[in-house]
């Protein structure tokens, strides 16, 4: 695979309409709420559990030795290396219950049908094109673009409300950590296409550009809930202003 093929893949996530979000644009401008930031998080939390079995999706469709080694590598790091109290979904719920949601509401509460598109979108991608197409989005569309993302997402969590270094470590581990990830997977999908097949480059591209409209969808849907929590409070609110006119 030439670096100009291997460009164009990183091309598709780079001219995406998804660094154009108004939601991200609030958190480069540190305009976020702590409520927003509340939002965001529940629906965070509902993906990034999940990622766990998108990684084992993919493992149990590659017949590759080498690949499968990636994959658990990479699935052994969302896991905490065997240590549960470090794997990443319980590193983020050290985030939630900073701020001030605990386990069993996070658990309680419901995935948003664009989180679930989104989660829905990586687990039938290796069956709908094949785990090399399903690894592709994976380093390209999630590990290779969270070094920016989630330094963007830190930034507007950081503007909306004090939180404890500790708290934050999930983001820390991931804008650390994930741009290795992205270079193993992008070294697996390289070697596959020395010998370039134009079937497999395309459905690569494919589910690449399908997991970056499903996550411009995810924030689609973060922005639909903080409008809609906006409304809601904001009823209340009035019904409390009439109610107290009325009591005077």
């Amino acid at each position: 695979m030439s670096s100009l093929e291997t460009n164009s893949l990183r091309e598709i996530t780079v001219n995406h309409p998804l660094w154009n979000h108004h939601f991200l644009t609030r958190c480069r401008t540190g305009n976020l709420s702590l409520p927003d930031v509340q939002v965001l998080a529940v629906q965070m939390y509902r993906f990034s559990k999940e990622f766990n079995r998108i990684l084992a999706r993919i493992l149990s469709c590659c017949s590759d030795e080498a690949a499968q080694l990636v994959i658990l590598d990479n699935l052994l790091d969302e896991m905490g290396q065997g240590d549960l109290s470090q794997s990443h979904p319980e590193l983020f719920r050290r985030f939630t219950r900073t701020l001030g949601i605990d386990d069993s509401t996070l658990a309680a509460l419901p995935t948003a049908p664009e989180t679930r598109a989104l989660i829905e979108t990586y687990l039938r991608l290796p069956f709908q094109y094949g785990y090399l197409a399903a690894l592709g989005a994976v380093c390209y569309a999630s590990e290779g673009i969270v070094n920016s993302l989630y330094t963007q997402l830190y930034k507007g969590i950081l503007g909306s409300t004090p939180l404890p270094k500790e708290s934050l470590i999930f983001f820390e581990v991931h804008i650390d950590v994930d741009d290795s990830h992205a270079a193993k997977l992008a070294a697996v999908i390289e070697s596959h296409l020395n010998n370039y097949d134009e079937n497999i480059d395309m459905q690569i591209k494919q589910a690449i550009l399908e997991a970056m409209d499903a996550r411009l969808q995810f924030f689609n849907g973060i922005e639909r809930q903080i409008y809609e929590q906006s409304r809601c409070n904001n009823k209340y609110l009035e019904h409390d202003r009439v109610s107290l006119s009325y009591a005077i």
